[in-house]
Formats: structure tokens, C-alpha cells, sequence
């Protein structure tokens, strides 16, 4: 999937697309943000970010960090710390963005536009639609708070709920009404009360069954349902009993998320079961490894194959498994080892093995064999006139940073479709300045990357507290000047150069070019879902020094 539009070129002539900018589904500017923390700027920083998303705050907590993959630093040690820097701009902001705000309102338009769905897709196309375009939206959202799985599926040890009100809080500043406890049965009465346009992004939110037996047995959750009681119960006071034997069958980020909740409401023993491989796992790496610090165990090539009633407590049957050939989905399929079976004694156990869409029937809409909408390419477009799908609807469980993605296409494309420009981009941020040379304290390779404290993993598997504690300023400066920022090699040449330029000279240790000079004709990489091409890719040599 490509971000929905090109990044910001324009701040500086000839300023080229460096490969996070590419890499961020949304097309947010790193570079220049984090050339505004390395100089101590955050205010601006914060509004470059809040230029492409309407949730800067929640990225800085929850994104899963595609720019990071990409980033050239990471050709010779760890990558920047973008994420944590985005963080850092945001909590300091203060209020820069808003000096601009009213110039980028657009005059109403007696247009209105019907949202279901209250998550960071739908959200982002009411902010566009209301602010940008002109438009009067509803948001209806059938849970009794706004956010989506922004809220209940999210733990507040990984987002706080302050950050998500407050950010949601801006939302409805502009032509936006978010309409909660409203479940949308029929399309037909949304056109009936005289929405021009509705857009769907009512998520994944249907949970899989195991297909087992005894998986409708008291104890036996379906994760998603578990996340929900346990997120909301957090904030009303009212936490779901675990007992002290947990078990989470499935390995993406929401089993990740259940079984680091689970500890948090008093489990002593807490296993993700999972009947692949640790490379097949679905989960981000960094999450499964925050799980295991906290001491959730992972045990791979293990399959459920049913559930009893033992007193009590659950007796969950398991079976060893061993991969064979190559599924459908391109994994290694698993299948049983003969004689393997074994039992496993826990109070409860959660099924996380994923999601589908959900779409009633009553919508009348085309969809795809695994439920989700079909759209046109591009456009977003339903099989109804007047109607628009995004985020998780159409193209599966997917993040949070992907998911405001695909709002901003749709705010663009309904636009378009009641008569507007289509025109969503808006500048906060003052003029280009200082962050845009290279910094004279630009640091050289080894200087490593800036780790962020947490909470020790004792201390934070007993609660919900924030585990990230965030940079400090010195903090975010220090790893801001880690970029070498490639957008500007077109019009200042790539580091090496500028090091020459200032009297110093490059030099890299030994032979070990792990680069490779073939790189800089041409340079692909390739991460999940993206495919980015990067012509002409400067060289970097591995190390610079000071001529002394």
C-alpha cells in the first residue's frame, strides 16, 4: 500500500523524498520535524507532523514505525529513533500549530457526510471533511465512547487515555458531531435524513472462532471481547477476573496485547500458544519481546485441539506441530505430530487468532471472500453510489499510522465526489528555517542509538502505568542528530560531501561495505505491504571523522 500522497517537497527547492517520508503511509515530513528537535524547536516540530495526521500524540505512542525500516542510518547501525522523537516533539508542543489553524478552515459547503465507524480512519476523514473541505459530518459510533479500537483495544500501558480525549477533543472542533451508542442498521436511513456521502470504516471488530470444542465454555474468551472489558473496565473501575493460569492462543498484536494485560489483572502464569514458528509470527517483534521482558512465555508449534471443564479451572488439550510445505498465505503450514498430545490446567484462556469485518448484510454491499468491502481502486468507492469504505473494512486488520492513511484518501475522494477540490493538505508549521541545513553537530556513525527508559518489567507487569517514559529534551536532540537527512543530498550532496566541505574527511573501517557500491546506481527496499524504489541513492561510508 502506498501513503495517499506525496510529502512535502516544497520547503526548500529541489528538497527530495528521503525513504522515511516514502515509507510513512500518511507522508509525513520526518526529516524536517526532526531537524526542528535537533534544534531545540519542538513546537514546530510537532505542527510538521500534525500537517499530514490529526493524531500525532497516538503515533508517537502506538505507530509501528514503517519509516524506521527504511531509514538509511540502519545501513550501519541502528536506525534513528523516529517514533520516540515524533513523541518527543508532540508532549512539548506547545501549541505552535494553532497559530495557523484558522487559516487552513474552509467556508461550509451545505454538504453533509455520514461516518460509522469512530476509529483513527473514520476520525481522520471527519477532521479533513469538516475542516478542510467544508463539510457538516456525523461520526456514529456504536460503542458508548468515541475511538474505536483506539480505545478498546488498545491498553492504556501502551496509550494513555488523556492523550487519546484530548486528541479526539480536536476532531470535533470543525463541523464534526460524534454520535456515540448509535449503531447504523441501514444505509438507507443515513440517506434518508439527508447525508450526501457515507463512509464506512467500521474496522474488524468480528472475532474468529477456534472451531474446537468447549470454546463456548465459561473462561474461554475471544480476545478482542477481553481487550474491550479489560480497556473500558480500566477506565470505569470494573477489570475482568483472569484467575492466575492464563493461555492466549495466537501470536499477532492482539494476543500480544492480551497476554501483557492479562498479567496486569493479577495472572502469575501467563503462555501464548501458537502453532507456527516464531519467524511466522504475526506480532511485531519489539511488542513479543516486551511481552517476554514482563514474563509472558511463547511457545511455538503448538495448536489447541479442544477445551474441558476441570472442576474449576480449564483443561486445554494441545497438540506439538512441525511445518510443512508453503500455504496459501505464503507461511509454512503446520501440521500435528503424531502422539503429541498433551493437557495444560489454566482458569482461562483467550482466542486471538484474528478478525473479520463488521458488515451487516443489511448494507446491500459487494464484498470480497474474506468479508472485506470492495472498493474501486484508488477511489474508495463502494458498490453503492454515495457510498465510501476504508481502514480495516477494506483492507483488513491493519495499524494505526495505515489506518489515518486511508482516512485522508477518503476525506479526498468524497470531496471530489460532492464537488470539492480534494484538496486535504494544510501547512501549520512556520517557514522553512534552520531545519533545514545540515546541523554542524550532526553526529557520525557510532554514535549509536538513544535508548528511551521504561519501566522496569517488574514494576510495570503489576498495573497500567505508561511502560515508554519518553525522551528527555537532551534526549531527543541527541537522537535527532543521528539523521543524515537524505532529503537534502539533491541540493547540499550527501554527508561525506559536507563533511569535506567543512574541512573534515570521511572514512569507513575496513572492508566490510556492507552498503555495497552497486547500491548507490539503484537501491529497492521492501518492507511488508511497500515497495519502494530509491534511483540514485548517494554512497554512505561507514564512518566520519574529524581531520585532525
Amino acid at each position: 500500500m502506498k501513503h495517499d500522497g506525496s510529502a512535502n517537497t516544497s520547503s526548500v527547492g529541489g528538497r527530495q523524498n528521503a525513504p522515511c517520508t516514502l515509507g510513512c503511509p500518511a507522508g509525513i515530513d520526518v526529516p524536517r520535524y526532526i531537524g526542528y528537535v535537533a534544534l531545540g524547536r519542538f513546537g514546530e516540530a510537532a505542527a510538521v507532523v500534525r500537517e499530514r495526521i490529526p493524531f500525532p500524540a497516538i503515533c508517537g505512542h502506538v505507530c509501528y514505525r514503517p519509516c524506521e525500516s527504511v531509514c538509511r542510518r540502519a545501513f550501519w547501525e541502528a536506525p534513528v529513533a523516529i517514533n520516540a522523537i515524533k513523541r518527543a516533539a508532540v508532549e512539548r508542543d506547545a501549541g505552535v500549530w494553532r497559530q495557523h489553524w484558522s487559516e487552513t478552515i474552509a467556508p461550509p459547503t451545505g454538504r453533509r457526510v455520514a461516518i460509522v465507524g469512530s476509529g483513527p480512519a473514520g476520525l481522520t476523514a471527519a477532521y479533513y471533511l469538516g475542516k478542510r473541505c467544508g463539510h457538516e459530518v456525523t461520526v456514529f459510533e456504536a460503542q458508548a465512547m468515541p475511538g474505536g479500537q483506539l480505545r478498546i483495544g488498545i491498553p492504556p500501558n501502551r496509550l494513555p487515555r488523556e492523550v487519546l480525549d484530548q486528541e479526539i477533543g480536536v476532531i470535533s472542533e470543525n463541523r464534526v458531531e460524534i454520535r456515540c451508542d448509535h449503531r447504523v442498521e441501514e444505509l438507507d436511513e443515513l440517506f434518508r435524513a439527508g447525508y450526501d456521502a457515507v463512509f464506512l470504516a467500521v474496522g474488524t471488530c468480528i472475532p474468529r472462532d477456534l472451531e474446537i470444542a468447549g470454546e463456548d465454555l465459561a473462561g474461554v474468551w475471544k480476545g478482542v471481547q477481553f481487550l474491550k472489558e479489560a480497556n473500558l473496565g480500566s477506565e470505569r473501575g470494573r477489570l475482568p477476573d483472569v484467575g492466575k493460569r492464563v493461555a492466549v492462543i495466537g501470536a499477532g498484536n492482539v494476543a500480544v496485547d492480551c497476554a501483557r494485560t492479562a498479567l496486569r489483572l493479577g495472572a502469575e502464569e501467563v503462555r501464548i500458544l501458537y502453532r507456527r514458528s516464531r519467524r511466522e509470527m504475526p506480532a511485531y517483534e519489539f511488542e513479543m519481546r516486551a511481552a517476554e521482558a514482563e514474563g509472558v512465555n511463547v511457545e511455538c508449534l503448538t495448536a489447541p485441539l479442544r477445551v474441558e471443564k476441570d472442576g474449576k479451572a480449564l483443561k486445554l488439550w494441545l497438540q506439538r506441530m512441525e511445518l510443512g510445505e508453503a500455504d496459501r498465505s505464503g507461511r509454512a503450514a503446520p501440521r500435528p505430530v503424531a502422539g503429541s498430545e498433551h493437557a495444560v490446567i489454566v482458569d482461562t484462556i483467550m482466542a486471538a487468532i484474528g478478525q473479520t469485518p463488521g458488515v451487516l448484510d443489511a448494507w446491500g454491499l459487494a464484498r470480497n471472500e474474506d468479508g472485506t468491502i470492495k472498493v474501486e481502486n484508488g477511489t474508495l468507492k463502494a458498490s453503492r453510489e454515495g457510498v465510501f469504505a476504508g481502514g480495516d473494512v477494506v483492507l483488513g486488520p491493519v495499524n494505526v499510522i495505515e489506518a489515518i492513511a486511508q482516512g485522508r484518501r477518503a476525506a479526498q475522494e468524497i470531496d471530489l465526489y460532492l464537488g470539492g477540490s480534494g484538496e486535504i493538505g494544510e501547512v501549520l508549521a512556520p517557514d522553512a528555517g534552520g531545519e533545514m541545513e545540515y546541523h554542524p553537530d550532526i553526529h557520525p556513525h557510532g554514535k549509536g542509538c538513544v535508548s528511551m527508559t521504561e519501566l522496569s518489567a517488574g514494576t510495570r507487569a503489576r498495573g497500567f502505568e505508561l511502560v515508554e517514559r519518553g525522551y528527555t529534551d537532551k534526549e531527543a536532540m541527541e537522537e535527532a542528530l543521528r539523521c543524515v537527512r537524505c532529503d537534502l543530498w539533491s541540493v547540499k550532496g550527501a554527508p561525506e560531501v559536507w563533511w569535506r566541505r567543512r574541512g573534515l574527511r570521511p572514512f569507513w573501517l575496513g572492508g566490510d561495505d556492507r552498503m555495497g557500491r552497486e547500491k548507490d546506481r539503484r537501491h529497492v527496499l521492501e518492507h511488508g505491504p511497500y515497495t519502494i524504489t530509491y534511483d540514485h541513492a548517494p554512497y554512505i561510508p561507514h564512518e566520519y571523522s574529524p581531520n585532525k
